[in-house]
């Protein structure tokens, strides 16, 4: 079904048309006009709608991130009140611990350190029997004064052939006695008798020609 529209325009506004589109009638000149706008008018409403379209998809976008973000500050709100109970519960355990914690004091003994005991020389000879010059050397610089103490204490010291030795007094009786009552200058006898501290003092007194076997008494001889 066709309708007919009637337009009624001024002349002047077909006049400027027709320089618009020249060479064309009236009619065509007025068709083309209208066809003109109502393309532009399609475009227009085109362009509107992508852009209606885009911002309603810029809404989508922004409603699903504020979405997110609301779950995850209703997360961290949850947390904070959790976290807030539990310092609460906390700090009200630790507010009962005076009550429960006894403090008892106990005395500390303080051990005081044993003075050292000073050992003489003498003590020394009584527990190792025999003393050496040549063991000590190194040891004490006035070997002279050592010894001379020694001697003036009750040891027994005598000078051997390369050194001096001092000999504790019940240690020297008694190894004279063991000495005297050998009657052999056999090395396995005399272990029978003599341990091996007092064989070695034997054999340097003998280097020294303080002790020496008599053969023809079966008998040893101390000069000291």
């Amino acid at each position: 079904m066709l309708v007919q529209v009637v337009l009624e325009l001024p002349e002047e506004l077909i006049n400027s048309l027709k320089k618009i589109y020249p060479g064309l009638a009236t009619d065509t000149v007025i068709k083309k006009v209208l066809e003109d706008y109502l393309s532009r008018v399609s475009q227009k409403q085109v362009v509107q709608d992508e852009a209606l379209s885009s911002i309603q998809r810029l809404l989508r976008s922004a409603t699903d991130t504020i979405n997110t973000y609301s779950s995850l500050l209703t997360e961290l709100r949850d947390r904070l009140v959790e976290m807030h109970e539990v310092l609460e519960n906390l700090g009200s355990k630790i507010d009962e611990l005076p009550s429960k914690i006894t403090i008892q004091q106990v005395p500390i003994e303080v051990p005081h350190e044993k003075a050292k005991e000073k050992i003489t020389a003498i003590e020394i000879l009584k527990r190792q029997k025999i003393i050496y010059e040549a063991d000590i050397a190194k040891k004490i610089r006035n070997r002279d004064a050592f010894f001379d103490r020694l001697e003036r204490e009750g040891a027994v010291v005598l000078s051997l052939k390369d050194q001096r030795v001092a000999i504790d007094e019940e240690f020297w009786s008694q190894f004279v006695s063991k000495v005297e009552s050998l009657t052999t200058d056999r090395d396995s006898e005399i272990a029978k008798v003599l341990d091996k501290q007092e064989a070695a003092l034997l054999k340097k007194l003998s280097e020294s020609a303080i002790a020496y076997y008599e053969r023809s008494k079966k008998k040893w001889v101390i000069r000291a």
